[in-house]
């Protein structure tokens, strides 16, 4: 690790030599202003420097790939914004923000962000550099972040996995990761991975930490965004936002206990220590400092209720506008189809015992132009009717509420 701290280059700043830690410095910070483009830079700058002294699959590139992936995310989403695309329905933006950390997801969860140590990618990087000497791939530059994300997320991923049983914190590093790519899939539109990556991550996040976290909330909604964009799992999103919801309210009563004086004092290193070797951990282990209560002012408590309360609310309207939604079609698209073409030109079958059915020659009936058939019974979600606006990921769901 000291090596790769002497490892120096030229300072983005100054021009003089800087260090791996000095980049990355500049980096979050792009990062934490919105300058995605130049956070790019700067994460794939300090990925060239680090590879000199690390294997690309080495440990300690895991948390370099993930901060690079989330600025490389973060740049196609605001890319694809100024061309005019819409972004998906969960974006890497709400991925974190809450309290006072935070990005901002479609609703405020919380500073479970970390702003995205990192991830690069150099391969990325070059790719984009292309890019940009190309003559104008308007909406390909946004499309190659969104690639170059996704391949330095599952770099970060199998490094993680691999070191998954050396503690939790590498464990929750997994977890992120796994919803990070969630975000991805989410905004390429490619729902049934999606599902499985935040599903993976809500699954480890649920094993590390309490029910009360803004993590929780903010997986499980994310999940509910991707399962409402999917034919059949209505349902199933309804679930997942009555999870979010309950994680909130748990948060609020724990927020209250706080200004009452009412929450136990935080367990001390040894008994820690004994509850490893008793019964082990009756409750999961809590790894993000910033939400405990416990280490939390006065003001800083009442803001966070104020937030909270609005989450809820938000929320519960969510809640009632997926279960006032109108009840999914159970035939498949091209049944719903041929049913709809039937009725239209209303073709009969005529069936005599011993021959086959005898269908009317309509063509003599058909040559005037006819209305538009009527879809209005296609299965294809409402992503664009009742729920258009439920694919915004930077919309807060009281605009959604309908």
């Amino acid at each position: 690790m000291s090596s790769e701290r002497h490892q120096t280059n030229t300072d983005p700043s100054d021009g003089s030599p800087a260090t791996v830690d000095a980049v990355l410095e500049h980096a979050r910070r792009a990062f934490a202003l919105k300058k995605y483009e130049q956070a790019v830079e700067l994460y794939a700058t300090a990925l060239e420097m680090q590879t000199k002294t690390y294997d690309e699959d080495a440990p300690e590139m895991a948390d370099l790939y993930f901060s690079y992936g989330k600025a490389l995310l973060e740049n196609a989403i605001s890319q694809a914004s100024v061309l005019g695309k819409e972004p998906e329905p969960g974006a890497a933006e709400d991925e974190t923000p809450t309290q006072s950390n935070g990005k901002g997801p479609f609703l405020s969860f919380s500073g479970d962000d970390d702003e995205g140590d990192g991830t690069l990618d150099l391969l990325a990087q070059s790719g984009k550099e292309e890019e940009q000497s190309e003559e104008e791939g308007d909406e390909g530059e946004p499309e190659d972040d969104f690639n170059a994300a996704w391949d330095v997320f599952e770099l970060a991923r199998s490094i993680y996995d691999k070191g998954k049983d050396h503690g939790d914190e590498i464990k929750l590093k997994l977890a992120d990761t796994y919803i990070a790519l969630g975000d991805v899939s989410l905004e390429t539109e490619k729902f049934d991975q999606a599902i499985t990556d935040y599903s993976a991550g809500l699954a480890l996040k649920t094993e590390l930490l309490p029910i009360s976290s803004r993590q929780i909330a903010e997986a499980h909604y994310k999940l509910s965004i991707v399962l409402d964009l999917t034919s059949g799992r209505l349902s199933d999103a309804i679930a997942h936002v009555e999870k979010a919801l309950n994680s909130v309210s748990t948060r609020i009563s724990e927020v209250r206990d706080g200004l009452d004086g009412k929450l136990v004092p935080l367990p001390t290193a040894q008994s820690k220590e004994q509850d490893r070797k008793g019964k082990g951990r009756a409750d999961s282990i809590v790894l993000v400092p910033g939400e405990l209560v416990q280490n939390m002012t006065r003001s800083q408590m009442e803001a966070e209720l104020r937030e909270l309360e609005s989450l809820r609310g938000d929320l519960a309207a969510k809640v009632e506008e997926l279960k006032t939604a109108p009840s999914e079609p159970t035939d498949s698209a091209p049944a719903l189809v041929a049913k709809a073409l039937d009725d239209e030109l209303n073709v009969r079958s005529i069936t005599v015992p011993g021959q086959p059915p005898i269908v009317h020659d309509l063509t003599s009936m058909v040559k005037k132009k006819k209305k538009p058939v009527d879809t209005e019974g296609t299965p294809k979600r409402k992503a664009d009717d009742d729920n258009k606006d439920i694919p915004l990921k930077k919309a807060k769901l009281g605009d959604e509420a309908s």
